[in-house]
């Protein structure tokens, strides 16, 4: 007889089982016994998953972008602390900086505003100082300066300190002299690209004994009257110069050195007469304010020509024939004909969109004023008392502008240091410069700029763009918040990809001719950091941050420790705890429910 075995279940149905199948009382039940750490010495942090760790934020210029920057993160924002240097004694960087005569907007006043600060506008194209009581004005109802500006500040010297995950600042008061120094985990560049004039590198330029002024520093109010005026460079500024006082002067001197299409400014068809600037009547602008939905439907259609111009720099295109066929003809009737100007300033190599266009109404006629001679040549030098010009002549004048541009090389003008490399050697080579989507600098951590290279910079208003670019950099810092993150990097090797795509494209623009441009730097074969697209584009692509590109380094060894205790802020913060269901009245808050619905639609209020 053999022995029987049976194997022994160990379905519960079957078996004992084991305590808490028996229902004792436990000390674990009232989490007497739960464990503070696992055995590796990971502990859950006591906070709702969604709360965002206190940061600072350094900005540099307290323009445009700096002020829809404060804007926005005291409406959206929490735990961040900011802080801006800036260099002027005021804020409004360029449109306080540039004051000289015709000194005026490219883009249509209407369009360049803030979505959120909607004004009436006394011009179509407005000039300067508009442009900078509109940000002023911003500033003041805001109180921006007491709260985030030190004016009369600026940095001397920026460097990551990885061990500490912050930007080291040096900062020097340019009223005391004193230096200063400031920490923060992100550095944003909010400086613009035309905020470091230069004046020319011409012989004897010093020696001048008269009145000599670059147009970034103009002496406003400065009286031209009767006067003998030399105007040197052929720019945005320049040309806005000469047609600007060339009625006023007794003699005007001025130079183009290389070809360049005059055409009229942006949104042109709702300009003035052949695309010149105008006032706005008392009608229009009543029209204006008590018909916000006009004023709206006004904006979206100066817009939407804006957002057509980018068909036109297409090499090849029938848009970019037709723009230079209408410029060509343009251009020639208001130079009446004259041979050799016509020969001398009419570009034959490329296509109108080249250079950024600038309004500029009445210049091609200055040039063939009869108070007016232009040369085409180089200036023999400076005297004391005027120039020479190539061929000896002396010629004597009372005052010397200079409207030759700024320094557009993207270097900064300090050291700026992240892992041992000064971006002033990174970018400063044969190799020139190389951004991670204009926004970002690849191997420099915690690091974002407002119009960077191979930003949107011919594209039409800056605005719409420094408010896409703001949500941008929102959406990085409150990641970095919330899952506490040390750094994000940009990956080199997805910028030098994004470039390779950008420099191929661009070959199809006509911002890649040989025309000389500060896109370019002022050469005509200079590289173009120009974005490889239409706004849309850029808008499109700027939506939201593809964090896959960067490098992150967390402060916490799980990078998951930012889950917390299991709960979510919005369960505690009075926000709609079902939002996901739809908003009452479109208002994110945690209702007041009264009883009428349970009085009504309860089971037992129906006697179920």
């Amino acid at each position: 007889m053999g022995i029987h075995s049976e194997k022994q279940s160990k379905n519960l149905y079957a078996t004992n089982g084991n305590s808490a199948d028996a229902n004792s009382p436990t000390a674990e039940r009232d989490g007497a016994l739960v464990p503070k750490r696992d055995e590796h010495g990971y502990e859950v942090r006591e906070q709702q998953m969604g709360t965002k760790k206190r940061i600072r934020v350094v900005l540099l210029g307290a323009g445009a972008s700096s002020l829809n920057f404060f804007k926005k993160a005291e409406e959206q924002m929490e735990n961040m602390e900011m802080c801006c240097y800036e260099k002027n004694a005021d804020i409004g960087g360029t449109w306080l900086e540039n004051r000289y005569p015709g000194c005026a907007c490219d883009i249509p006043s209407v369009n360049y505003q803030f979505s959120w600060k909607i004004k009436p506008w006394t011009h179509f194209y407005s000039y300067s100082p508009e442009i900078w009581e509109y940000l002023k004005s911003i500033e003041q109802e805001n109180d921006f300066i007491s709260k985030y500006i030190k004016l009369r500040h600026q940095i001397e010297h920026v460097e990551w300190d990885d061990e500490a995950g912050v930007w080291r600042f040096d900062i020097r008061n340019l009223e005391t002299n004193e230096i200063v120094h400031d920490a923060a985990e992100f550095f944003i560049n909010a400086g613009g690209v035309l905020n470091s004039w230069k004046m020319p590198d011409i012989p004897g330029l010093q020696e001048f004994t008269g009145k000599l002024m670059h147009s970034a520093r103009y002496e406003e109010g400065y009286d031209l009257v009767g006067k003998r005026v030399a105007v040197i460079g052929a720019g945005s500024s320049g040309v806005q110069i000469v047609a600007s006082i060339q009625q006023k002067v007794s003699k005007l001197y001025s130079w183009i050195r290389s070809p360049i299409w005059i055409t009229a400014g942006f949104a042109q068809t709702w300009a003035g007469k052949n695309g010149a600037n105008f006032a706005y009547t008392p009608e229009q602008l009543r029209f204006l304010e008590q018909n916000p939905k006009k004023y709206l439907e006004y904006r979206k259609q100066v817009e939407n020509e804006l957002n057509q111009r980018f068909k036109f720099i297409i090499k090849g295109s029938e848009a970019a024939r037709n723009a230079r066929e209408y410029a060509y003809n343009e251009m020639a009737t208001k130079l009446k004909g004259d041979p050799r100007l016509c020969d001398k300033i009419i570009p034959k190599n490329f296509n109108p969109g080249c250079r950024r266009p600038t309004p500029a109404p009445g210049y091609l006629e200055a040039l063939v004023a009869e108070n007016s001679t232009v040369f085409t040549d180089p200036i023999g030098r400076i005297t004391p008392t005027g120039f020479t010009d190539h061929e000896g002549k002396e010629h004597e004048v009372d005052v010397i502008i200079c409207a030759t541009g700024f320094d557009t090389s993207w270097l900064p003008r300090f050291p700026f240091i992240a892992n041992g490399v000064d971006l002033r050697d990174m970018w400063g080579g044969p190799e020139g410069v190389t951004s991670y989507l204009n926004i970002g600098i690849p191997t420099f951590p915690n690091h974002l700029t407002f119009c960077g290279p191979y930003g949107a910079l011919g594209h039409g208003s800056f605005m719409p763009l420094i408010e896409r670019s703001t949500r941008y950099m929102f959406d990085i810092i409150s990641k970095v918040q919330v899952e506490n993150i040390k750094s994000l990097t940009p990956r080199l090797k997805v910028a030098q990809q994004f470039r390779q795509h950008a420099d191929l494209f661009l070959k199809r623009t006509a911002w890649t001719s040989s025309c000389r441009s500060w896109f370019k730097q002022g050469k005509t074969d200079g590289q173009a950091a120009i974005y490889p697209g239409s706004r849309l584009h850029f808008m499109e692509l700027l939506k939201q941050p593809r964090y896959e590109d960067f490098d992150i380094e967390y402060c916490d060894e799980n990078q998951f420790a930012f889950m917390g205790n299991g709960f979510e802020v919005r369960e505690f913060d009075g926000r709609d705890i079902t939002n996901y269901l739809g908003l009452l009245d479109g208002v994110d808050k945690q209702p007041e429910y009264g009883e009428e619905l349970m009085q009504r639609l309860a089971g037992w209020a129906v006697g179920k």
